[in-house]
C-alpha cells in the first residue's frame, strides 16, 4: 500500500462516525480490511485528537553484530521494548 492508500484507508474514519468507532476500537484490523497488512508484532494504536499524526516509535539503535539477549528478544518480539525514540510526522 502506498502513501496515498493508506491516507484512503483513514479517510472513512475521518467523515464517517460508523468508521471512526470501528478504527478507534481496532485500528489494526480497519488498516487491515484496507490492504494493509501489518506482522503481528506490530502494534496499531488510534486516538482521537486535534491534529492528525502519525508516531513511529523505533527500539534503540543496535549494533548489528550484536546478540540481543533473552529479555531484550522478549521485549522486542512482545513489543515491550522501552528504550525507544519516537519521530512524528504531522499531515
Amino acid at each position: 500500500m502506498d502513501a496515498q492508500g493508506f491516507v484512503a484507508a483513514l479517510t472513512p474514519a475521518v467523515t464517517d462516525a460508523n468508521a471512526r468507532e470501528r478504527f478507534l476500537a481496532d485500528p489494526k484490523a480497519a488498516l487491515a480490511a484496507a490492504g494493509l497488512d501489518l506482522p503481528q508484532w506490530f502494534t496499531v494504536s488510534a486516538r482521537e485528537g486535534d491534529a492528525a499524526e502519525l508516531t513511529i516509535t523505533l527500539p534503540a539503535l543496535r549494533d548489528p553484530d550484536a546478540n540481543l539477549s533473552d529479555m531484550e528478544l522478549e521485549r522486542a518480539v512482545g513489543g515491550l521494548f522501552t528504550g525507544a525514540a519516537v519521530a512524528t510526522c504531522e499531515w
